[in-house]
């Protein structure tokens, strides 16, 4: 409810990490908006092949294509990157993956990590963004890892120009706090999961002010 009649927020779906030509295709046939298609796993040449292929089949079912450089650290749903074998994104590539894939967005590794930080505030790598912007041109960037990040961090990435962020970690905390909540109040399973999505909304449409602060009358 929070964008409802809202034209400045549409509601966009997009497959997230997807490395499998079957899966990308599947969705694209489903009609996503977009698709992430990550082989940060591969090679650099690898990579930038396998992507530029997938663009191609993106675009040509009217999709927009998210790609990433280097290799994010952390957890998300199951899939584990060890933080000796994260890799960060590197400025001197981007332009040359950029021209060869011609994907819509990237999404930069830059100290950001799925799942909880391990140091508060985080300790990103301002610099090497403000290189890749560089490089990147006019493409979007992309930050995934954003939950745990304090609003001054976040409006340092958008002044950086990163145009989406990826938030998970701090909306399933907040359904499972609501979750836990209603158990030990020993309330119906519905009023349960309905505290849950009232919880997740209200982490949702907090991010969603913080990502674009001059547009919070459309958000009331």
């Amino acid at each position: 409810d929070v964008a409802a009649g809202c034209d400045a927020a549409p509601m966009l779906v997009q497959l997230d990490h997807a490395s499998e030509d079957a899966r990308i295709a599947e969705a694209l046939g489903a009609g996503v908006d977009a698709v992430m298609v990550d082989g940060s796993h591969l090679e650099l040449d690898e990579n930038t092949r396998w992507t530029a292929t997938m663009a191609k089949l993106a675009h040509a079912a009217g999709a927009s294509v998210e790609a990433e450089l280097g290799k994010l650290a952390g957890e998300e749903d199951g899939l584990a990157v060890a933080l000796r074998d994260a890799k960060m994104t590197d400025p001197t590539v981007v332009a040359r993956f950029l021209a060869a894939t011609g994907v819509d967005a990237l999404a930069v590794t830059i100290g950001n990590v799925h799942g909880k930080y391990a140091v508060e505030p985080p300790a990103l790598d301002w610099a090497r963004l403000d290189a890749v912007r560089a490089e990147a041109g006019d493409t979007p960037l992309v930050l995934h890892g954003a939950s745990g990040l304090p609003d001054s961090m976040l409006a340092r990435a958008i002044g950086a120009g990163v145009c989406k962020f990826n938030v998970n970690t701090e909306v399933r905390d907040a359904a499972l706090r609501a979750s836990k909540a209603s158990a030990a109040a020993d309330r119906d399973v519905l009023d349960g999961m309905s505290a849950s999505v009232d919880a997740m909304a209200a982490v949702v449409e907090a991010k969603m002010r913080a990502f674009a602060p001059g547009r919070g009358a459309c958000l009331r």
